[in-house]
Order: C-alpha cells, then structure tokens, then sequence
C-alpha cells in the first residue's frame, strides 16, 4: 500500500486543515489545550500569597526579578527606605533639641547654679517625661493623630531634654564630654552592625525579656541598699548593666526599623520607632554618666 507521507511539522500544528479544529480538551503536545475556536489559553497567573505572608514576616523573595522593580518587592522596599529615612531624621532632630537644652547650664553660671540647687525642676520634668512617654507608647490615637503626635513628641522632647540637663550638671565637663563620645561611638557602631549583620536579635525576644526582667530586680535591689548604704561598686555594676541593656535595646529596634527580620514594625510607626530609638540613646547617656560620673 501507498501513502501520501505528511511533513514532520515541529511546531506539532494541525497537519490537516480539512478536518476542522480538533475537539475540546484536546492537548496540543506542549501542556495547553484549546478550546473550539483553536485559541490557547495561557495558565492563570502564581498567587501571591506567600509574597505577602514573607512581607508580613519581614523576608523578600527574589523570584525572577531579584532587582524588585515593577513588583511588589520594590514597593516594599520603597516603603521601608523612606520610613527608615523618616525615623532617623526625626532621632536627629530630637538628640540635637537635647544636646542644646543640656550645654545651657554650661555656658551660664547662673542656670548652672540654679540647676544643681532646685531639685523639683527633674522631678516635674520626670513627671511629664513619663506621662508622655506612657501615651506615645500605649496610645495609638495619640501617636498617629497629626498634629496631636508632633506636639506629645516634642513635649517628650522638651522634658527629656531637661532631665539630661540637670543630671549632666551634677558631673563634671569631662566627665560629661566622655560618656558624650561613647556614646555617639557605640551608637554609629550599633546601627551599622544591626543593619548590615545576619544575625536575628528579633527572634530571640525570650532572652531578651529575662535578661531585661533580671535587671529590673537586680535595680529595685540596688535601690533598697542605697537607702541604708552607700556601696559605690554596686552602683557602678549597675549603671554599666544599664548600659548594656541600652545597646542591647538600641540593636533591637534598630532591626525591626530596618524590617526583614521576624519582627519589624510597621512603616506607619514612625512615632513609635523614633520614640524608642530616641530614649536607647538618652538612657544609655544617663548610664554612662553614672558609670564613669563624680557628682558635684
């Protein structure tokens, strides 16, 4: 028997037009089927569900487009670059009011004296440090509210400010000028290394939590002893705990600033971020006065 032999067509296309399209459901060779009409019907687009849940978690997945234009993961990065650049402006802001509020006594014999001689000028300051503090923290309307946020964080400001005034005046200008460039020191150092590192401090809250808990006693100790004696070593581990514990703060939430980790906080918490920064940096001042301090 003869044949007429078909040519080898590679693009696996219908080698007989009389016979009309194939039937639906009919598998093409290259994973597509076709309708009735022989148009292709291209395979719904990846959900992007796991994208999401890795955002919410702070981890990226490259994919494709490890650039992250044109996607979801450039917008977050976006996002996060100019939070990050909100929040360390508004730290610069706040740390530049305190350092002006605290050379006042410095360069003023007569502020200093009055300084050092009024005792009720710290704790009205305390008083609404704290208050303040309280409702930046605990208070969502009072952070995300504008212009409520602004006038609470620069009254935190203000009261932060003078309390650092008035601590920095019982120590000595070298004293203060020390403590000062360790200061500026450990913190650069500890923004970069929380940045750039590996390393996850967020995941490891439970630590954290006990060490912070074992210093809370370890204080409210040292307080009960200083009632009845004066153990200038006690004081000193304490104030260099403290210290420690600062940095140790300051490492974290620098980390949930720059997101990635377990945890991170959200872009809209640029209050809250700044606020946390901002008081890792001034306590750990305050405890590095008292560690290296002689009060007058």
């Amino acid at each position: 028997m003869s044949y007429n032999q078909q040519p080898y067509n590679p693009a696996y296309q219908n080698p007989y037009p009389n016979q009309g399209p194939p039937p639906p459901g009919f598998n093409t060779g290259d994973g597509q089927n076709q309708n009735q009409g022989g148009a292709y019907f291209s395979p719904p687009p990846p959900m992007h569900g796991a994208m999401f849940n890795q955002m919410e978690n702070g981890q990226h997945g490259g994919g494709d487009n490890p650039d992250g234009k044109y996607s979801f993961q450039f917008s977050d990065k976006t996002v996060r670059a100019a939070f990050v650049r909100k929040v360390f402006s508004l730290v610069f802001i706040m740390l530049c009011i305190v350092a002006a509020v605290t050379v006042i006594p410095w360069v003023h014999d007569d502020t200093m004296r009055m300084v050092r001689r009024n005792s009720a000028l710290y704790l009205g300051s305390y008083v609404i440090f704290f208050v303040t503090y309280l409702s930046l923290v605990c208070c969502e309307g009072v952070r995300r509210k504008f212009p409520v946020n602004l006038i609470v964080t620069g009254i935190f400001t203000l009261a932060t400010s003078v309390m650092t005034m008035v601590i920095s005046a019982h120590h000595d200008a070298n004293v203060v000028l020390l403590a000062l460039a360790i200061c500026i020191g450990c913190t650069f150092s500890i923004v970069i290394v929380a940045s750039q590192t590996k390393f996850d401090l967020t995941a490891h809250m439970g630590y954290i939590l006990i060490i912070s808990m074992c210093f809370m006693f370890f204080g409210l100790v040292v307080v009960i002893c200083s009632m009845f004696f004066k153990i200038k070593f006690l004081m000193m581990v304490y104030a260099l705990g403290g210290a420690l514990i600062m940095m140790l703060y300051l490492f974290l939430d620098v980390q949930m600033l720059m997101g990635g980790k377990k945890y991170e906080i959200s872009p809209e918490e640029y209050i809250f971020a700044s606020v946390q920064i901002f008081i890792d940096i001034v306590q750990m001042f305050w405890f590095l006065l008292s560690l290296f301090g002689s009060r007058n």
